[in-house]
């Protein structure tokens, strides 16, 4: 019976260790880190100033915890933009925090001190009275700027000059063009009369005989003319609607949708993002034309000139209120027919307009499609958002 005892006893052990050693040593589960901080935009502008003048530094960093920027201004919020006056060169260097790492973007201001003793002549102005083209030349530096000439192109071609007479310091002059009689060109079209865009450029001594502080703002260019424009919420019943659920029909007027809505409310353009976390939706856009002989709305790839850009105000719809904000964008679709977005922002519902633009010369002279893309930033809760006077402008 002992001997039986001792055996049963062994066994019972030998059976924990072997539940122990199996269960007991098997890996853990853990939950993969989520993903480093994403540094969209670190941008200074202008990045190159004098002494005394400002520059605009802005950001917009996502899944982001911190977002801290050194020297000297510290912990900031996701997205911003902070007005500088720095007195030297300034290398800052922004760094984004998570759970899951950190990340950090530098920009670098360049300050050059104003010399003293130096001119500094730049075209300020120009405009167009009856057929004489009127500009104000300055002396923005600290000594007297000696007489130079100014020329007139008129795309590109030089039409006219005069001569201008010494300027002190911080002394303007009005000059103008009255031997040349500008002339608007225009052509007849199906459309009626057309007034083709007409570069106009005045420029203050282009050979550099006077030792400015600054020779980049001897010359200023103005298109004239019938430009290129395009508005978004004009054509927002003829774009294409989809959301991160499925296709969309556009509403002219408010309306609740779980997957997703646009339409019109006070005016402005509105995109609801569909209820799903991370949920995003977009209006695609075209160039949209009648058929003369169908009278059926067709639409084309954009043609795109040169000195465009985008330009939005972007808040939240009136008395909605968003649990962590979203991020929008505009989008172009490239030669392989993909969309690709261009640095966007986050928007939180603060009650503000936030204004995003755009620069659009890198599409000159090619076709193409638009798009207007939102997307929650995590819970879609609350998530209208609202874009005022969205359009494409030729500056």
């Amino acid at each position: 019976m002992n001997k039986n005892r001792y055996f049963l006893t062994f066994t019972t052990l030998s059976i924990l260790v072997f539940i122990v050693a199996a269960f007991g040593c098997a890996p853990a589960i853990t939950t993969p880190p989520a993903a480093k901080p994403a540094i969209t935009s670190f941008t200074a502008t202008p990045a190159s100033i004098s002494q005394g003048q400002q520059t605009a530094l802005s950001w917009n960093v996502s899944g982001v915890a911190q977002v801290d920027i050194q020297p000297g201004i510290g912990n900031v919020g996701g997205s911003g933009l902070l007005t500088l006056t720095p007195n030297a060169t300034v290398t800052y260097t922004l760094t984004a925090t998570n759970t899951a790492g950190s990340a950090t973007s530098s920009v670098t201001i360049n300050v050059t001190p104003v010399v003293a003793g130096q001119s500094d002549l730049a075209i300020t102005e120009v405009s167009l009275i009856g057929d004489t083209i009127y500009y104000i030349l300055k002396n923005e530096g600290t000594a007297e700027a000696a007489p130079t000439w100014a020329n007139l192109y008129i795309n590109g071609a030089k039409q006219d000059e005069n001569f201008q007479q010494a300027l002190a310091p911080g002394q303007q002059r009005t000059g103008q063009f009255s031997a040349y009689k500008y002339v608007h060109s225009y052509v007849t079209t199906a459309e009626g009369i057309v007034f083709p865009p007409q570069t106009v450029q005045i420029c203050i001594d282009e050979t550099n005989k006077i030792s400015d502080i600054h020779q980049e703002n001897n010359c200023i260019s103005q298109t004239w003319g019938q430009t290129f424009s395009y508005d978004f919420k004009y054509n927002a019943g003829l774009a294409t609607w989809r959301s991160s659920l499925g296709d969309l029909t556009w509403f002219p007027q408010p309306r609740v949708n779980p997957d997703g809505a646009a339409y019109l409310f006070l005016g402005d353009l509105t995109m609801c993002v569909p209820q799903q976390t991370n949920g995003w939706i977009l209006g695609r856009y075209a160039d949209f034309f009648i058929d003369p002989e169908t009278t059926k709305a067709l639409s084309r790839e954009i043609v795109m000139p040169a000195n465009c850009k985008f330009t939005a105000q972007l808040g939240f719809a009136q008395g909605v209120k968003s649990t962590d904000g979203v991020k929008v964008a505009l989008g172009y679709l490239n030669d392989q027919f993909s969309m690709v977005l261009f640095p966007g922002i986050v928007v939180n519902s603060d009650g503000q307009l936030h204004p995003y633009e755009v620069d659009l010369n890198s599409l000159a002279g090619k076709k193409t499609e638009f798009f207007l893309f939102v997307e929650a930033n995590g819970s879609p809760q609350g998530d209208c958002v609202k874009w005022v006077d969205p359009k494409i402008i030729q500056q």
